[in-house]
Formats: C-alpha cells, structure tokens, sequence
C-alpha cells in the first residue's frame, strides 16, 4: 500500500530504535580489541538483522481465514515490510497464521504449539472464550496476546499479558439498552450462544435495561456447537406471542448474541411468524454480516438486526485499507478489518522499538506504542486494562435489498443514540418511540 506519510513514520522508528530498550548497543570488555586501555567501545548494530520477525496469528475460525490470509499476509505484513525495505533493515516480518476452528481448547493448543517454537508473541483470542480459555497459559509463560476482536468485560484486567484493539462489552451494553429505549420498546427477548462472550454481554446488560424499564421476557441460550434452532425457535415463538398480546407488535424486540451461527439460526425463521413480526437487534457487526447477506436466505431483511459497531477514522489509512481490502477479498472492510490491521502495525513497531522477539521486552512498552499510534482504526488509545477507548458507533442493519446500512449512530461518550427517521421512514419501518 503506497502512501506519502511513510517518511515521518520511518523517522519515528529511527529516533524508537536509537532510544529503545533493545536499541542493540553492547559494551565490549576492556581485555579485547580496541578500546583495551579500559575505555569503553559503543558499537551500533541492528538486533533484528538478518531474521524475519515470526509473529504467530490465530484465526478464531477456518470460516475465517478467507479473509484472514489475504488480509494478514497481503495487507499487513505487505505494508510493514515496505517500511522494513525503506529503512534499509535486513529483516521482514511474516505471519504464522492458523485456525482455532471456532473452539476454545483448539485454540489454547495452537498458543502452546506457538511457544513451543519459541514464538510469544501472537494475534489472537479472536472470540472471548477463546482468550479466556488462553489467557492464564499466556500470563504463565511469559507470552503475549493481542486481540482486535474480543469484547467480553471478563477479560478486562489490569496488568495482564492480553491487550484489545477493540472496545469491550461495557460499553456495548449501555448502547444496546439506549438502542432499544430509544426505539420505544417495552419487552425483549435474549437469544444467546453460551459461551464467556454472550455470558459477559448478558450480565453487564440486565441492570441497564432494567434501569431504563425494559422487561426480558426469557433468556434463551444454545450450546455453541448447536447447527439446527428449530427447537429453539419454536420456543421463542410462543414467548413472544404471549408479549405481543401484551405490550402490541411494535413494542417488542428479540436481542440476539451469536456468531456464524447466527446465519442458519435467521435462515430457519421462515416457519415461525412471531419471530419475524418483531424487530431484532444483535451484537457489534451483527447488522453488517457478509456471511448473512451472503447465506441468510434473505430473511434477515424483515428482522433488520440493527446493532452499533464504532466507526474507524475517516483517515488515508481507513480509505486505502477499505479498497485494498476489497480488491483482494470482494467484501466490505468493517471496523474489525482496520483493529487487526492496527494489532498487526502496533505489534511490528513494538519488536522494531524493543531490538527483541521476546515478549518480555515487548510487553512493557504497551499500551503505550498503540496509544502513541493513529491507525486505520483511528486513534488505538487503550485505558488502564489495556482495552480500547470507545468513541462514536455507527447503527448498522440490513436493507430491503440485502444490503446494509447505517441507521443511526451512537455516541459512546455521552451514551446517546441517534436514529436516522428520514431513512427509516423511505424503507417503511416505523420507530414507534419511547412513550
């Protein structure tokens, strides 16, 4: 990816390498050489030369290294051994992508194959439970893990060796129940994967939507490996006539938490009318799902899937990341295309900074290299759990045409949302709103 800014960033790294805690200055011994009168010799040398940085990358899905592959060993790893050429370093950077084929145990093999071959250093986590179920080898072994996709408010700890590109579900929550009390709903219904990412969501979810009066009819959770929903779809059909009778059809909702499961659970809903007469909402990209538009049968478009996903910086880097990324993999970049390509750069400039590989030396210097880092994210300004900050949500749902769009915005500062009406109103639905 070409670009006219990299000569300031090539400085930065220039003064980080001659400043930095693996600068790879070393002080000769008094008896060899020059310098034996007792005077000390200062050599220059570059730590990294002649190695390729090795940084391992766990996909959460084999779904997932579609997009994953071109992205991480195109996109990033192209970008950044570009600068590696301009500052004349005889070294290159390479992922050691891999898949934890969506389960948690299969995940926490693949860290420690990574640690066996002295690789500590690592993208992934990319489902909370996968981190979770990761996270304590991590700490225990001096590793660390970087994720640009897990929000699960459980992982939110201080001084561990995780560190979030993205937002955590704390701020998620309040977004979720300002989206549904501003839309002028009375009851919903939760339809949750169970798992440490839906559980977390859940649990930091009530207390907001009883602040705001909102009632939870039930709360419906699946296995995480489950494929067919009609059991549980036949069951939320029936719960959510009894509140239809009982608050009417425009003040009942159904919130959904799932992942690429999602995409059969919508495409069986055909044969329960109740499930499709009212509005769902889900989760971060929920409502800007390719996989949905792609194999949802089309009857996501009635259920709209509304949820709030933040809204990268409308900078050089977002634009050239969003084209690059579709030339190479004919979808739509989304927030969490720009967080892994952010974890990726914030990863390479902490090894260049450190002189060093080991995980020791680069974990003390974040988060302060990604908050010191404008990205095609934006600003990667991480807080005092080394989770990103939020800021400014996008409310995105699928349309008429199965596409999607944003319908409105949230502001994850001063916790308000914004619907669009005008544009609600041209695609016929009605925001009924609070009373």
């Amino acid at each position: 990816m070409e670009n006219t800014n990299m000569t300031i960033v090539a400085a930065v790294l220039v003064v980080g390498l001659l400043v930095g805690a693996g600068v790879g200055y070393y002080m000769a011994p008094a008896d060899a050489g020059d310098g034996a009168d007792g005077n000390v010799v200062t050599v220059s040398k570059n730590p990294l030369e002649g190695k390729t940085i090795q940084i391992g990358n766990i996909v959460a899905s084999t779904a997932g290294l579609e997009t994953a592959v071109p992205q991480y060993e195109d996109i990033v790893a192209g970008d950044i051994n570009e600068l590696l050429e301009k500052l004349n370093y005889d070294t290159e950077l390479e992922f050691l992508i891999d898949t934890a084929d969506g389960q948690a145990a299969i995940h926490l093999e693949k860290v420690q194959s990574f640690k066996a071959m002295d690789v500590s250093i690592f993208i992934g986590g990319g489902w909370s439970s996968q981190a979770q179920a990761a996270l304590s080898y991590v700490n225990d072994n001096d590793m660390l893990m970087i994720s640009s996709s897990s929000t699960s408010p459980l992982l939110a700890i201080e001084n561990d060796r995780l560190f979030r590109t993205c937002p955590t579900d704390l701020v998620q929550a309040p977004a979720i129940a300002e989206m549904w009390s501003s839309w002028g709903i009375d009851a919903i219904l939760i339809l949750q994967r169970g798992d440490s990412w839906a559980d977390g969501i859940y649990n930091v979810l009530l207390p907001e939507l009883e602040a705001r009066g909102i009632e939870v009819i039930e709360r419906v959770r699946y296995a995480a490996e489950v494929t067919e929903f009609s059991s549980y779809l036949a069951t939320m059909d029936n719960l959510l006539g009894d509140a239809i009778a009982e608050y009417g059809v425009e003040r009942v909702g159904v919130q959904t938490m799932y992942f690429d499961e999602g995409v059969v659970l919508v495409s069986q809903t055909g044969d329960y009318p109740n499930t499709r007469s009212v509005i769902w909402m889900g989760t971060e990209d929920s409502g800007r799902s390719q996989r949905m538009r792609d194999d949802g049968g089309g009857m996501q478009q009635a259920l709209r899937g509304f949820s709030s996903l933040m809204t990268p910086a409308k900078s050089w880097k977002w634009i050239e990341l969003e084209e690059e990324y579709y030339s190479l993999v004919q979808q739509t970049a989304s927030f969490y295309t720009a967080t892994g390509y952010d974890a990726g750069w914030s990863l390479a400039l902490s090894v260049l900074e450190a002189g060093s590989l080991d995980a020791n030396d680069v974990a003390p210097l974040w988060p302060d290299v990604p908050r010191n880092y404008f990205g095609a994210s934006g600003w990667v300004d991480l807080d005092e759990n080394g989770d990103r900050k939020p800021g400014i949500f996008d409310i995105w749902g699928f349309t008429d045409d199965n596409s999607f769009t944003d319908w409105g915005q949230y502001n994850g500062i001063e916790i308000r949302v914004t619907w669009d009406d005008a544009k609600l109103a041209a695609a016929g639905i009605v925001r009924p709103g609070p009373k």
